[in-house]
């Protein structure tokens, strides 16, 4: 759709500027964790298995009779950028005490702690998507960087 990169540009980022030449672009993210109850006498507790890696969680009832879910993710599933641009990644730990992040194709990893702004910076090089992962809340705690040619 015609102007849809824009605005997922500017609610994503806080915007670009250039220093020494080189656009930059700042990207602020939230580790958050989402979490859901019910009772028993309402819904069935779910026997179903989930994927492993953390990522989600089912709560067995207690002795009232109710069971939980949580989930881990970031406050935007798809952040962007354009090719060429010094992106500086800052993402705010709010759930968990940490959270291992890293960006594969760009070689960065970094731990996210509660309560705390953590940064990594690195220019992209070339257009496509690439994952921001979580490796403590595997398979739900991920965005996709998507790089424009721009």
């Amino acid at each position: 759709a015609p102007g849809a990169s824009s605005l997922i540009d500017s609610a994503a980022s806080s915007g670009d500027a250039k220093t020494d030449g080189q656009r930059e672009r700042d990207i602020y993210l939230t580790a958050v964790e989402w979490k859901g109850s019910a009772k028993v006498a309402d819904e069935p507790f779910p026997t179903d298995p989930l994927p492993e890696g953390g990522g989600y969680e089912l709560i067995p009832p207690d002795a009232a009779g109710t069971w939980g879910v949580e989930t881990y993710r970031f406050d935007s599933a798809v952040v962007t950028a354009c090719r060429g641009e010094r992106v500086t990644l800052n993402i705010f730990g709010v759930n968990s005490k940490f959270h291992d992040i890293s960006i594969p194709a760009f070689k960065k990893t970094f731990r996210v702690e509660r309560g705390k702004l953590s940064t990594t910076t690195f220019v992209v090089k070339k257009a496509g998507i690439f994952s921001i992962i979580c490796q403590t809340h595997q398979p739900s705690h991920r965005a996709d960087l998507v790089v424009l040619a721009c």
